[in-house]
């Protein structure tokens, strides 16, 4: 990968998962002074994208054995799935015990289960929407495992398992992962462009000011699609598509639209990146910056909300003050890059771990 398009990748992800911390952290639960950042659902769309194509990146190189691929896989989700929900556990029950009341909006029932299901990566399956406790963000692990084993199995499989393995997985998943694989594959289409793709430098330019321009005026005054968003809404106002005497649960699919666009932006744009990385490659302090802070983007995804919530239990902050709410801001976020190291950053270890596991497997996918 060139190592502009890596430098950028890094820079993006980071921010991402910047854009979902300040966007809970400004919540009303844990804020009254501070203005509320309103785009954390299109940050989970530039992760979409981003490990879409990172995913096919890899299985086009390193990964092309399916055993190294799911190992790398599982590696890298469970080094950070498995502490985030002991973390998420161990928080909720302290944070609970000293104030119930900030946790009153948070589901406490079959708190066990809960942690399994999302540990299974089952929690958005069908009909399914289960919340580990106060981290909220794990709903999009329910997405992207089901992407990597659908991609996966499409790529690595041969004969007719290469078909008859991914409509399986589909069906295992459920109409709303599966709805929302083609914003996933809109990374896989912006790395074989990357390949294939090679304009010049004056039209590099103008591809990311455009998907620029168009990104943050959709942010500053909201998606030309908006109206097919709200028409959609409206065919299934309780968020249920009635299927005969089923009820399906679409929660969140009308906006599916809106999420194409932001997609076919962030990808462009991914696709379009070129060169050597110019003076940020030049300098080896500020690449080390931004690999180390990229390198704790998943923790500080996962672990934030507990953090936040046991946090701000036990401290106590007025929420009309900016010192204090900021000072909590800046301890949850200190205590995510502190944890990074204990699982994120050791990411090898554990996927050394899946490759032992999954070693007595047959060498090559099934090809009847």
């Amino acid at each position: 990968m060139p190592i502009s398009t890596s430098i950028f990748l890094d820079i993006l992800r980071f921010t991402a998962a910047c854009i979902v911390f300040l966007s809970h952290v400004t919540e009303h639960n844990f804020n009254a002074v501070w203005p509320w950042v309103p785009w954390g659902h299109e940050a989970v769309v530039v992760f979409f994208v981003i490990s879409g194509f990172v995913i096919a990146h890899v299985v086009s190189g390193r990964e092309r054995d399916y055993r190294e691929y799911m190992a790398a896989r599982l590696g890298r989700l469970y080094s950070v799935v498995l502490p985030a929900l002991a973390l998420t556990a161990v928080a909720d029950g302290i944070g609970r015990q000293i104030a119930p009341e900030l946790y009153a909006a948070i589901p406490a029932d079959h708190p066990a289960l809960r942690l399994l299901i999302n540990g299974l990566f089952v929690q958005q399956n069908w009909n399914l929407t289960v919340i580990p406790l106060s981290n909220g963000p794990f709903w999009s692990l329910g997405y992207e495992f089901w992407y990597y084993l659908i991609f996966g199995a499409a790529v690595l499989s041969t004969g007719r398992w290469r078909y008859v393995l991914p409509l399986l997985l589909c069906l295992c998943a459920g109409p709303r992962i599966v709805a929302y694989l083609p914003l996933w594959l809109l990374g896989v289409l912006a790395y074989r462009a990357c390949r294939q793709w090679h304009p010049p430098r004056h039209q590099q330019r103008l591809v990311q000011a455009v998907c620029a321009a168009a990104f943050f005026g959709i942010l500053a005054f909201g998606s030309p699609l908006a109206p097919v968003r709200q028409s959609l809404a409206a065919l299934y106002a309780d968020d249920f598509l009635p299927i005969g005497n089923f009820r399906l649960f679409v929660g969140g699919m009308a906006q599916l639209p809106e999420d194409m666009l932001m997609g076919i932006l962030i990808a462009l744009a991914i696709a379009s990146v070129r060169g050597d990385g110019g003076w940020l490659a030049k300098s080896e302090r500020v690449v080390g910056a931004i690999r180390y802070l990229a390198g704790a983007t998943f923790t500080l995804y996962l672990f934030h909300m507990p953090l936040l919530y046991l946090a701000s239990a036990q401290l106590g902050p007025d929420r009309s003050s900016r010192l204090q709410t900021g000072l909590v801001a800046v301890l949850v976020f200190a205590l995510c890059v502190l944890f990074s190291h204990l699982g994120e950053r050791r990411v090898h270890f554990f996927r050394q771990q899946f490759r032992r596991l999954l070693g007595h497997l047959p060498e090559r996918a099934p090809t009847q």
